[in-house]
């Protein structure tokens, strides 16, 4: 039996969220094209949702995303905007109409914005393939850890992160381009360096003490995914070299007090 998802109502939320692919342990059906064709769906499927993706990681059979649902719904201009956007204008919606309100409930759904996500992606992974296949692509029912906003998020960044160093297919994260730091590293635009990223950095109470423009925000990304940031705090595990169950298989991770 369906168990209902722990979702927080009426405050912001951080979630980390994971799926893998059907099939055994052994199976690989991501490479390089599909691996870059979910980053560009994530992109898109954003546009529609005020779902903030703050960290993503794409193997070759399954991924994790960090990301923050906001407090409020969007108001119904903002809510038509996005979803003309997201169409191109071949669909549009009306100010004030029943679907438009249907809409605004979902923009910040983390539920609504999973199933798009996966649902979209299946389709053309289903399509694409030599021999057209049917069917389910995903395991089941996407996980989720409610994450409180400080150290918890950190940490568990930091490990989505390291997964394809943990897994022995580069010796940096920064050599892995399917992932979030990758990208940034890479191309100098993080998806991470945007006004809703306010949780304290554990490393130092300075280092979010100004993230108002774009270098100081890569200065503080920079400062926050040294190391040392992940070392000698107490509370979890800081080991980012080994895969660590919690952060897949839990429900709710909290933080410890860090320092204003």
């Amino acid at each position: 039996m369906r168990q209902p998802r722990i979702k927080l109502e009426g405050q912001p939320a951080w979630y980390h969220c994971y799926n893998r692919t059907a099939g055994t342990r052994n199976d690989r059906p991501f490479g390089s094209v599909e691996k870059e064709q979910f980053v560009r769906i994530l992109h898109r499927v954003c546009v529609l949702y005020t779902v903030d993706v703050i960290a993503y990681q794409v193997m070759s059979n399954h991924y994790h995303l960090v990301v923050r649902t906001p407090a409020e719904q969007p108001d119904l201009e903002e809510v038509c905007r996005r979803y003309n956007d997201f169409h191109g204008g071949k669909r549009t919606l009306k100010p004030g109409s029943k679907a438009c309100r249907q809409w605004q409930a979902r923009c910040r759904d983390i539920s609504w914005f999973m199933r798009h996500l996966q649902q979209l992606f299946t389709c053309w992974f289903n399509r694409t393939r030599k021999v057209r296949r049917r069917g389910a692509l995903w395991a089941g029912r996407f996980k989720h850890t409610l994450l409180e906003s400080g150290l918890a998020v950190w940490r568990c960044w930091a490990y989505i992160e390291n997964n394809p160093v943990r897994a022995g297919m580069v010796r940096r994260v920064a050599d892995y381009r399917f992932c979030s730091h990758g990208m940034w590293c890479q191309s100098g635009r993080h998806p991470s360096l945007t006004a809703s990223l306010n949780t304290p950095c554990p490393c130092s109470p300075t280092c979010s003490t100004s993230r108002t423009s774009p270098n100081s925000r890569r200065r503080w990304i920079r400062c926050c995914w040294k190391i040392r940031c992940w070392v000698g705090t107490s509370g979890f595990t800081t080991d980012v070299g080994r895969r660590v169950r919690h952060w897949t298989d839990g429900l709710v991770i909290g933080s410890p007090h860090l320092p204003e």
